[in-house]
């Protein structure tokens, strides 16, 4: 499923619940497991670790602060941005597995005949 990031982030600041900046999102995922952190491709290096190190679910996204900034109709940098909740957004989306048809059968389901009988007539 392709989500449009910059419109789910949107949504889940006006209809959600989340925390703006790196150093209140390293103390919420101290203190919250069930946080989503959106981190900004030049998010400095310390916070990235210490984010990845606490187990929380991350969203990488693929701008820059500035660009996560005005994806979230802020006038500002923004390097990291934790999700408490998502609210009406669908952004979790992006963590659930893509459904893919299956391409192969299994013995189970093939009958195979072992006596093949020709037709009368034939021989």
């Amino acid at each position: 499923m392709d989500i449009d990031l910059n419109k789910a982030l949107r949504k889940t600041i006006r209809s959600g619940k989340v925390l703006v900046g790196s150093n209140v999102s390293m103390d919420a995922v101290k203190n919250n497991s069930d946080a989503t952190v959106v981190l900004a491709a030049n998010c400095p290096a310390h916070v990235r670790a210490e984010i990845q190190d606490s187990n929380t679910a991350i969203i990488e996204y693929p701008g820059m602060g500035i660009d996560l900034g005005i994806a979230c109709g802020k006038p500002f940098n923004i390097a990291a941005l934790t999700i408490l909740d998502p609210g009406d957004s669908g952004i979790m989306a992006i963590f659930e597995p893509e459904e893919t048809p299956e391409t192969s059968e299994t013995l189970d389901t093939l009958e195979i005949s072992e006596a093949v009988e020709t037709p009368s007539g034939i021989e």
